[in-house]
C-alpha cells in the first residue's frame, strides 16, 4: 500500500497563487486578484502588472481601483443598517424622499435594493463633474419611471438609495461610508479617490491586450455614481466588508439575510445568488473591471480589480478563478 502525503496548507495556497498568476498572464490580465480557501481563515492576494506603466509603478497593496458596481453591495449594507435601527423599512415608499419621481408612491426600498422599482437610466456622462448633492439632482433629470415592477438593472436605483442615506442622516455618503463601513472594519484603502491618502495610488486604466495603453479617465461619470461606483479600494479591503457584512460588525447574520431578500431572488442588495449558494457582482467603468465571486459565508471566494481587463469574457475568468479555491 502506497502512504498518502498530506499537503500542507502553505504548499496549497503557494499552488493556488501560482496558478492564478498564470492564468492573469495567459489572459493579459494587469491588477490585484484575492483568493481564499478557508486556509485558517486566511486569504492571499497577488499583484500582476503596472499601476502606472509610464511612471515604472507595479501593482501592489496599496493601489486602489474603481469599486464600480462592486459599491452596490456598501450602500445596500448602509440601508439595512438603517432598518436595524428603524429608520425606514423595506417597505417605506420613494415618495417619502423623492415624491417627484413618478410612480414613486408604489415604489419600495426593497424594489430599489432588487431592480424591481420599474426605473431606468442610461449610464451618461453628465457636462462637469458633479458634487454630491449634484448627482442626486442629475440622476432624478435623467431617470425614467415605468411603473413596471420587472428587474431592471440601473445605476440610478443605488444613487436614489445613496440619497435616501443622505436624507436620514444629515449626512454625506462618503462621511456614511467612513463611519459605518471604513471605521468599523479598520480599512486603510477605501476611499473616495479625490480625499485618498498620498500612501494610495490609483491605478491607471488600460486598454485589454498585451499592451499599456491608455484610456480617458472620465471624471465627469464617475462623479454622477454616488452610491453607485464613485468609491475606490482594493481586493483585500472589500473581502473584509464582504465578511463584516455577516460577522456583526457591519451586519448581523440576520440583517445580511434581510438584505439579499432571504434568498428567494437571483438579485438583492447588491449580489446576484446562484442555486448553488454563491454570489457573485461585477463592475465595469472607464476600463477597469472588478469582480467578487465567492459563496454566501465567504468561506471560499475571489475578488480582483483589473486596470487591464482580462481579453476574455469577465464571466468565464471569474470562474477559472474560483475553480482555484473551489
Amino acid at each position: 500500500m502506497t502512504a498518502t502525503t498530506a499537503v500542507a496548507p502553505a504548499a496549497q495556497a503557494s499552488s493556488v497563487a501560482s496558478q492564478a498568476k498564470a492564468l492573469a498572464k495567459k489572459y493579459h490580465f494587469k491588477g490585484q486578484i484575492m483568493l481564499t480557501k478557508n486556509y485558517a481563515g486566511k486569504s492571499q492576494t497577488i499583484y500582476v502588472g503596472d499601476a502606472n506603466h509610464k511612471k515604472g509603478l507595479k501593482n501592489n497593496k496599496n493601489t486602489i481601483y474603481p469599486t464600480a458596481s462592486l459599491q452596490k453591495a456598501i450602500t445596500g449594507a448602509m440601508i439595512e443598517q438603517l432598518i436595524a435601527k428603524n429608520k425606514l423599512s423595506m417597505t417605506t415608499k420613494l415618495s417619502k424622499y423623492y415624491p417627484q419621481v413618478k410612480y414613486s408612491s408604489s415604489i419600495t426600498i426593497r424594489e430599489l435594493l432588487d431592480h424591481t422599482s420599474g426605473i431606468h437610466m442610461a449610464e451618461t456622462a453628465p457636462s462637469k463633474v458633479l458634487t454630491e448633492q449634484q448627482a442626486y439632482r442629475y440622476t432624478l433629470s435623467k431617470l425614467t419611471s415605468t411603473g413596471n415592477h420587472t428587474y431592471q438593472y440601473t445605476n440610478a436605483n443605488y444613487t436614489l438609495l445613496a440619497g435616501i442615506i443622505t436624507k436620514i442622516t444629515h449626512k454625506s455618503y462618503y462621511h456614511n461610508v467612513q463611519t459605518r463601513i471604513v471605521k468599523p472594519l479598520k480599512l486603510t484603502h477605501t476611499t473616495d479617490k479625490y480625499q485618498a491618502s498620498s500612501a494610495l495610488t490609483a491605478a491607471v486604466s488600460y486598454r485589454a491586450g498585451t499592451n499599456y495603453q491608455a484610456r480617458t479617465y472620465e471624471k465627469r461619470l464617475f462623479s454622477s455614481l454616488v452610491g453607485a461606483g464613485n468609491l475606490y479600494t482594493n481586493a483585500h479591503d472589500y473581502y473584509k466588508i464582504m465578511c463584516g457584512m455577516r460577522n456583526g460588525k457591519i451586519l448581523t447574520r440576520t440583517q445580511y439575510k434581510q438584505l439579499r431578500h432571504n434568498y428567494q431572488v437571483s438579485y438583492a442588495g447588491g449580489m446576484y445568488r446562484y442555486s448553488d449558494g454563491t454570489k457573485s457582482n461585477h463592475g465595469a467603468d472607464n476600463g477597469y473591471d472588478s469582480y467578487m465571486y465567492a459563496t454566501e459565508g465567504n468561506q471560499r471566494a475571489i475578488v480582483y480589480f483589473a486596470n487591464q481587463r482580462e481579453t476574455i469574457d469577465a464571466n468565464t475568468f471569474a470562474a477559472k478563478l474560483y475553480a482555484l479555491v473551489r
